[in-house]
């Protein structure tokens, strides 16, 4: 029996510094030197890849064939930017991966970014920005190319831990031996891995068939010259999509290999859904969170369809625009076009490096809370089941936005659309904006207009600012009274892979007014205000802007006011209900390892177990110590302890390895309630669906049938349109409804992707599961 720990995986600790990171100190990075790069639009493909069987391009044609390269980039001043801000900053380029298209290729020597025409140019991060139609197909030829100019496999940038359920290309070493084939699977193998990288990509939210969604276990490798003999090419669950010809799909049951293209898989999306902002990123089984954090991640925007547009009181409305364009100009280094744009996608992440430039991610447990070992696999014989390198959450010390560290951007007295994104591997942002005043004290606060959320349009404009948020009528005008948050000092807090789409007007504002976007989310995991914020001086700051009168355009003057929109949102799931579905977040701790913790909460081992124990906190409690944890989040579901007394409620933590017990059937709806038994707060994200919130309940976990206490809580006015990540707090039952009307294998996970990685993450299957499909 699994043994949970409530105490050590959420414990703050307020930094009066930036929190630790690589050898590069963050205090010595200028902020506010570099321009907010401006996502271009990526170009289809005009060529297909060469089929090696025919030596000419493949008629399997994909509208974009986008590969994953490793190439650098100016993320902190320097390079390029000198050229741009008369400066003389030496920070060196980083090394990372992003996407781009197959035919661009780089110059040797490319490094990102570039004016659009250089060679290479349109491999950047984050991605180029995908832009899509609802209702719309799009199809994606996907391509592994992290290969050297010799053809030769690249390792992977960071240390990849092979003890937790991950990958495993080497098909070998499972801790199951008996596991056919020896893929995606746990090993005993404590050192890293330096193989070729696997990697899936998925759309994040996404209404999608199931061999498209890029499942966990449907990953591959490049195409390289000197794939190790024995190594899997792809992962257990591979498969294939090409929905513009009839009979090109390879699913798990009926492999078809329509593709011709090796190292790569074919997908497609309907995108038949409303106009909404999605993204697209890594999904490999148990390295997501490196595999991200290396770079490839990119916008993926839907537009058109029913509810894509606004009302004024008098007639239609217009939102702040354009967007960039394909082939209307270089966003970024052509000034006069990129005066023009007035609706941006941002996403914000926070990265540490050192003083090389390189990247920084923890290459040991250590790193996280100082526990020194025994790890799995130690060389002495010490029983543990603790992963050497994987840390349970990782915080870095620089925000970076857009690719940049802390940009500025140049906006006209005037509207802006801002298509917001978290992309921090754990980080909870908390955004505010106000006038930075010259003494570096914070003056007036400008509010955000968020119209819209994870899929969607919300049903109205909510103003949201510090402790505030209230939803708007349209009227032209405040309400006498704001809606207050829960909190007065929450502002719009994005937890990882939420978005939120949002107005902000800097109309009105004097030439030389700068605006400054803040975050007083912590630095440390988050369970909810109050909480100490994140280190002023460092990841307390986001970006800034700079109102320059010289960027207006005379469609300024058109853009219809935030106080006046009235937005045409996607009505509400009122299908009818079939089944309700108690679903647990978990937090475990060892059952190998007893540590005593010392003063300054770093922990020391004073015991250790060949093999679990299944009384290991009474045993460490005999010797004043506590088991090690956490060792790892999991998701499950809700039984009875029928060992005690009463039978009382517990939570049942489940593997990603154990059989799929979410089985709605095509188009069923349900509602799915997310009892967290944990200290932090987790980002829920369910694959292909679009949920409603539904609301959230307080509840006694010491109670034995987990009472509910007190009455249940509305959704935020930011959380009434669709979603499909959705923030559920400690101490609380979450509530969604979720329509299942596609059939095949999905996932449900944690978004904080230290947390997927290890455990937290879990199969479903809509529809009825074919006899012998290899996920049980």
């Amino acid at each position: 029996m699994m043994t949970m720990s409530l105490l050590i995986f959420g414990a703050t600790t307020g930094h009066t510094a930036p929190v630790p990171g690589g050898t590069l100190d963050p205090t010595t990075i200028p902020k506010y030197v570099q321009p907010l790069v401006i996502p271009p639009v990526m170009p289809p493909s005009s060529v297909q890849p060469t089929d090696p069987t025919t030596g000419q391009p493949t008629s399997v044609n994909a509208r974009y064939n986008i590969s994953v390269r490793q190439f650098r980039q100016q993320i902190l001043p320097g390079g390029i930017w000198n050229t741009v801000n008369d400066r003389n900053d030496q920070f060196g380029a980083t090394t990372l991966w992003s996407y781009g298209p197959d035919e661009d290729k780089p110059a040797p020597g490319y490094v990102a970014p570039a004016p659009l025409g250089t060679p290479g140019a349109t491999f950047n991060y984050p991605a180029f920005t995908v832009e899509n139609n609802s209702n719309a197909p799009t199809t994606v030829r996907w391509i592994n190319g992290l290969v050297d100019e010799q053809g030769n496999y690249l390792p992977h940038l960071f240390k990849v831990d092979q003890t937790l359920h991950w990958a495993n290309p080497t098909n070998a070493g499972c801790a199951n031996a008996a596991k056919i084939p020896q893929t995606d699977c746990r090993t005993s193998n404590p050192a890293p891995y330096t193989g070729p990288v696997p990697i899936v990509t998925h759309v994040h939210g996404a209404h999608v068939n199931a061999e498209s969604d890029g499942y966990p276990e449907a990953w591959w490798l490049p195409a390289a010259n000197n794939i190790p003999v024995g190594y899997a090419s792809r992962g257990t669950i591979y498969t294939q999509n090409d929905i513009t010809t009839a009979g090109n799909i390879s699913t798990v049951m009926t492999p078809n290999e329509f593709n011709p293209i090796p190292g790569s898989a074919f997908y497609s999306y309907e995108n038949t859904q409303p106009a909404t902002t999605l993204w697209y990123h890594d999904h490999s089984l148990g390295m997501t969170r490196l595999n991200v954090y290396a770079g490839p991640a990119g916008f993926w925007l839907i537009r058109g369809g029913a509810y894509d547009s606004a009302k004024a009181r008098r007639g239609p409305a217009v939102l702040p625009g354009p967007a960039p364009v394909l082939g209307a100009g270089d966003p970024n280094f052509d000034p006069a076009y990129r005066k023009t744009i007035r609706e941006i996608p941002i996403v914000i992440q926070d990265r540490s490096f050192n003083a090389d430039g390189s990247l920084f991610y923890p290459e040991s447990r250590q790193f996280f809370d100082g526990f020194a070992g025994p790890y799995v696999g130690d060389p002495q014989g010490q029983g543990s089941d603790i992963a050497p390198i994987w840390n349970p959450e990782a915080f870095f010390n620089t925000m970076v936005v857009n690719g940049t560290t802390w940009p500025e951007m140049s906006t006209a007295p005037a509207k802006y659309r801002f298509r917001l994104l978290n992309g921090c591997n754990s980080r909870f942002i908390n955004l505010a904006m106000f006038v930075a005043n010259p003494d570096g004290t914070l003056g007036a606060e400008i509010p955000f207009y968020q119209i819209g959320g994870d899929q969607g349009f919300l049903p109205r404009v909510v103003q949201v600012k510090t402790g505030f948020a209230t939803a708007l009528k349209g009227k032209g005008k405040l309400p006498g009274r704001l809606t207050p948050l829960p909190d007065p000092s929450q502002a719009l807090l994005m937890a990882p892979a939420e978005r939120a789409d949002v107005i902000v007007d800097f109309s009105g504002l004097p030439d030389g007014t700068v605006v400054r976007m803040i975050n007083t989310a912590p630095d440390a995991p988050f369970g909810g205000f109050p909480d100490i914020p994140a280190d002023p001086g460092t990841t307390g700051q986001v970006m800034q802007f700079r109102v320059n009168s010289a960027n207006l355009v005379a469609a300024d003057a058109l853009t219809t006011s935030p106080l006046a929109l009235r937005l045409k949102a996607e009505p509400k799931n009122r299908a009818k209900v079939v089944r309700k579905r108690r679903l647990t977040l978990n937090e475990e701790e060892s059952a190998q390892v007893c540590v005593r913790i010392l003063p300054d909460g770093t922990p020391v081992t004073v015991q250790t177990f060949p093999t679990p124990n299944p009384n290991i906190a009474a045993d460490c409690a005999a010797i004043n110590a506590v088991p090690q944890a956490p060792k790892a989040a999991l998701l499950g579901g809700i039984g009875k302890n029928r060992l005690l007394p009463g039978k009382p409620y517990v939570g049942i933590p489940m593997l990603w390895s154990d059989p799929i017990t979410e089985n709605p059937q095509v188009g069923d709806t349900e509602l799915w309630d997310f009892y967290n038994l944990t200290v932090d707060g987790h980002p829920i994200h369910m694959h292909l669906v679009r949920f409603q919130v539904k609301g959230r309940q307080l509840f006694n976990q010491a109670h034995p049938r987990f009472r509910k206490i007190g009455r249940k809580m509305k959704p935020l006015p930011t959380e009434r349109g669709y979603k499909d990540t959705v923030l559920a707090y400690p101490g609380e039952i979450t509530q969604v409804k979720a329509t299942f009307d596609l059939p095949g294998l999905y996932v449900w996970h944690c978004h904080i992707v230290e947390h997927e990685d290890n455990e937290m993450m879990r199969p479903y299957y809509v529809g009825a599961k074919p006899v012998g499909f290899p996920v049980p």
